[in-house]
């Protein structure tokens, strides 16, 4: 497969939402053991959420970008469905997320990256800033950053 054949949208039907948080707990919360409620936080409001399909319609990525500021956003909760890592399709999903965010007239994202994730976010142009947490004191995470350029 290729990336040509999936597209990014901003979940807006039952079936998108529903799709979009399957599979950030699918990815990030169920191989830890975690119930679905785990899957959203107090912020889900305050981001804008970004879904890929396949060409079948089926969820194959999500992320959104939280609003912390007039200046910075923070890219949360990325997956991508298991079967398709490796592909190109998280770089996809970043580069919407950064697009986005640029056009909020951002100059900076951070992020918080899972041990296994900081490499990838390296590849993509972020940089580690320190350790950040230990996720149920089993997952630590780094912060990282990246400065963009403003186009609001």
């Amino acid at each position: 497969m290729t990336i040509l054949h999936y597209s990014i949208v901003e979940p807006s039907t039952a079936m998108e939402w529903d799709a979009y948080y399957e599979l950030r707990f699918e990815v990030l919360r169920k191989p830890w053991g975690q119930s679905i409620d785990s899957t959203k936080d107090d912020q889900e409001e305050n981001s804008m959420h970004l879904l890929m399909l396949d060409e079948m319609g089926q969820a194959a990525g999500a992320g959104r970008l939280q609003f912390n500021s007039p200046v910075q956003g923070q890219i949360r909760s990325m997956a991508v469905r298991s079967d398709l890592q490796g592909k190109g399709l998280g770089s996809k999903m970043l580069e919407r997320l950064e697009h986005e965010a640029s056009l909020k007239g951002y100059s900076e994202i951070i992020l918080d990256a899972r041990f296994n994730a900081v490499q990838f976010y390296e590849s993509n142009g972020y940089s580690v800033t320190g350790p950040s947490y230990n996720l149920w004191g089993m997952i630590p995470h780094f912060a990282m950053r990246k400065s963009i350029v403003a186009n609001s």
